[in-house]
């Protein structure tokens, strides 16, 4: 066994010698008994063992909060998702919710475009260009063509 292999096997299995595979144990017990550099490798691998089991051992109070966690799910099942046919349950559905103020102030904004529209507000009664005689709504709606001129 080379260097390079024993640095593949401490990367993948760890610097514990139970937990290399049973044909690897044997060579890279004999290149670290062998090679001070091996043996370093073997004490880095050790090292970053010994950090990673600090780290990632669960503590009491994370088997604590695992087990209530557990216990939840003891219980039955929660209710399922209505079908979509269900028009009023699915927009009554929480994930909707934010969108309704979104909503409101879309509705909002096309009745004010719509109410601008249909009023006429932009468009100016006096001038050449307009022959309207009344300022009712039907007047505003059946104008005369620009191009063509009034038409019954």
């Amino acid at each position: 066994m080379t260097r390079d292999e024993l640095r593949i096997v401490l990367d993948v299995h760890g610097g514990d010698p139970g937990r290399w595979p049973p044909d690897a144990r044997g060579p890279a017990e004999r290149l670290i008994a062998a090679d001070a550099g091996a043996r370093a490798d073997l004490a880095a691998a050790r090292r970053l063992d010994a950090m990673l089991s600090r780290f990632a051992s669960p503590a009491a109070e994370d088997e604590r909060s695992a087990a209530r966690v557990l216990s939840k799910f003891n219980g039955p099942l929660p209710r399922q998702k209505q079908p979509f046919w269900r028009i009023p349950a699915a927009l009554l559905d929480w994930q909707f919710a934010p969108a309704w103020p979104r909503l409101a102030a879309l509705a909002g904004c096309a009745l004010i475009g719509f109410s601008i529209g249909i009023a006429g507000i932009d468009r100016s009664f006096a001038g050449p260009e307009a022959q309207i005689t009344s300022r009712d709504i039907g007047a505003m709606v059946f104008g005369p063509e620009l191009l063509t001129g009034p038409q019954p």
